[in-house]
């Protein structure tokens, strides 16, 4: 299991929600209103339909199926080129808890924080009725809580909150750290009904994530009925993908820190994840720079530089980038974390193993050891020590 002698934990791995998972898990008072998995008119595909509208977001529109048909050859090639799909049972899928853990064994992965797919695209819609908003993130989070039972070992669940309602939120928080067992909850990188992050409505979330003593992630997606920069480019799902991630974490990082949330929450952990982070330092000093000649010291009482806030309170999650292995001396390494993304397309499965050593060349053994295994135990508040096995067939 282990590689190079000590445990790798996989800090963004995804499931790949079942089309009837709302169907079977949403409350009674909300079932005719669950997510239904049909063609799309005026179309050969099948798509997500929920509140009038297609998931993946603008799925109607004929540029964007193009689109995403353009993105699943691409990427078969790709895998083709690499093995995944050279024998179909090894194509293992994400809505499988024992194939997640065969994937997990095949790539020499030790145990994994589990996040959403499609369970943040649904409910990535401005307006949409706080009540239903919570009940599809309880219906999700009851249902991945039984998905990571398979071996809650290895398996650890990342709740998704109701951000419609920052009060629902927290009480979705509450039931989802102590009665489902979750080690995270996740935020979106763009906003939710147009509220910065450091708005006050959020102020009762990040106290009770201090109480709760869990971390919260944001990770994004590519597109959403939103504020989201990948509306811009309907048209080049290149620009859209690659701005969803980073630059909307950019946005994200720059409304916490300049917003004073960490001044008055001390004890909170935040991690921004799949955005990759060679970003970081330059970001950082822009912040910094842009506080001392700008800074509303009036409105945003800070007593350090953004700068120092990050160092203390936020990691940074890697998938493929290894120019920031690069530079590392200007990153704050200790604050790092690795994920494969499966089962999505960027992922390396089923040759993250060989990814990992090419992007580790030349990395000291220590730094690895603190990337793979104990910057992510920190965060996430794991034992790094605790023995791990790999699930029997």
């Amino acid at each position: 299991m282990a590689k190079g002698g000590f445990k790798v934990m996989d800090s963004d791995i995804h499931v790949d929600e079942p089309h009837d998972l709302w169907d079977r898990y949403l409350e009674p008072r909300f079932k005719d209103r669950a997510p239904r998995f049909a063609a799309i008119d005026g179309s050969h595909m099948n798509g997500w339909q929920f509140e009038g509208k297609v998931f993946p977001a603008f799925f109607d529109r004929p540029e964007r199926r193009r689109l995403g048909r353009v993105r699943r050859e691409k990427a078969r090639a790709r895998h083709l080129a690499t093995g995944r799909y050279k024998d179909p049972a090894e194509d293992l899928p994400g809505d499988d808890p024992h194939a997640m853990l065969k994937a997990m064994d095949r790539e020499g992965i030790d145990l994994a924080i589990v996040f959403r797919t499609r369970g943040a695209h649904l409910i990535a819609l401005d307006g949409l009725e706080p009540g239903l908003s919570a009940a599809m993130c309880r219906a999700f989070n009851n249902w991945l809580s039984e998905f990571c039972a398979t071996d809650r070992a290895r398996l650890k669940p990342a709740a998704i909150l109701p951000l419609h309602d920052p009060k629902l939120a927290v009480e979705e928080a509450q039931r989802s750290v102590r009665e489902l067992g979750a080690v995270a909850v996740v935020l979106s990188n763009h906003p939710v009904n147009g509220r910065a992050w450091y708005d006050p409505a959020y102020e009762p979330l990040w106290a009770e994530a201090e109480r709760l003593g869990v971390p919260v992630a944001f990770h994004g997606i590519q597109m959403a009925y939103q504020e989201h920069l990948g509306r811009r480019f309907m048209d080049n799902f290149v620009m859209a993908h690659a701005v969803a991630h980073p630059l909307e974490q950019m946005m994200a990082l720059g409304s916490l820190l300049t917003g004073g949330v960490f001044e008055r929450f001390p004890r909170l952990k935040a991690a921004f994840l799949e955005g990759s982070c060679s970003w970081v330092p330059w970001w950082l000093w822009t912040l910094d720079e842009r506080v001392e000649k700008f800074g509303d010291d009036e409105r945003f009482h800070l007593t350090m530089r953004p700068s120092e806030y990050a160092a203390r309170h936020f990691y940074f999650g890697i998938v493929r980038d290894p120019v920031a292995l690069q530079m590392r001396d200007l990153l704050p390494a200790h604050r790092l974390m690795w994920g494969s993304d499966f089962p999505h397309s960027v992922t390396s499965f089923p040759r993250s193993g060989e990814w990992l050593e090419t992007i580790f060349a030349g990395v000291p053994e220590e730094l690895r050891r603190c990337i793979l295994i104990e910057n992510p135990c920190r965060f996430f508040g794991l034992d790094a020590g605790c023995p791990i096995t790999p699930t029997p067939a």
